[in-house]
């Protein structure tokens, strides 16, 4: 068994400067900005998208890495520029995570990408679980999904607060419970397209940090 080490390797430690390059270039001479102005620093995520740092190629590339450190060290050295801004760039993760720990290789090809879009068209997508009662508590979730066999879709009723791009995003994944008995281990991932209906956002928080990251 090989001995356990945190060493970075040659690709890493240059996806590491490469980062580190962006932080320096683009984030954190624009983090005062967007902190000021509180809203979702498109331009960033495409000059992050249009870098490589944004899309199904680079979240690809950094879950196969053998080790688990390139996901780490690429957060580390962003938020390093600005934590909103780096928030802003890699809350789509959350829900291509979501999709790609639950879904089939075909809802995967065909939902992840929607996540991210384009460098000349930047989509988002949200990860659903937080809800006002129950915080982050899945054993806790109110959100039901009801299978309806005369229309063989899935109904979903519920409210989700404090979600990093909620309402803005292209992708929503939600995140509710088919068998309320059993809690954490009775619920499923839905991924809600761009205007289904009944989707709706309420209030955008103020916050008193991470402001360029939405939620």
């Amino acid at each position: 068994m090989a001995d356990f080490s945190l060493s970075l390797n040659e690709d890493q430690l240059q996806i590491k400067d490469w980062i580190h390059q962006f932080a320096v270039d683009v984030m954190r001479p624009n983090a005062h900005e967007w902190d000021e102005r509180e809203e979702f620093p498109w331009p960033i995520v495409q000059e992050a998208a249009k870098n490589g740092l944004y899309g199904l190629d680079f979240l690809m590339s950094a879950m196969a890495d053998p080790t688990a450190l390139t996901m780490p060290v690429a957060i580390e050295e962003m938020f390093w520029g600005d934590a909103g801004l780096g928030m802003a760039i890699m809350g789509s993760s959350l829900a291509a995570a979501g999709i790609s720990g639950n879904g089939t290789p075909e809802q995967m090809m065909e939902w992840v990408p929607q996540c991210y879009g384009t460098p000349d068209d930047v989509k988002l997508g949200a990860f659903c679980v937080s809800e006002p009662d129950a915080g982050s508590d899945v054993s806790s979730l109110r959100t039901r999904a009801v299978y309806d066999e005369a229309t063989d879709e899935w109904v979903i009723n519920g409210t989700k607060a404090w979600i990093t791009n909620g309402g803005i995003a292209n992708i929503h994944v939600v995140v509710a419970a088919v068998d309320p008995e059993l809690k954490g281990r009775g619920q499923a991932s839905f991924v809600i397209p761009p205007n289904t209906k009944g989707l709706s956002m309420g209030q955008k928080y103020k916050k008193h940090g991470i402001k360029a990251s939405h939620t």
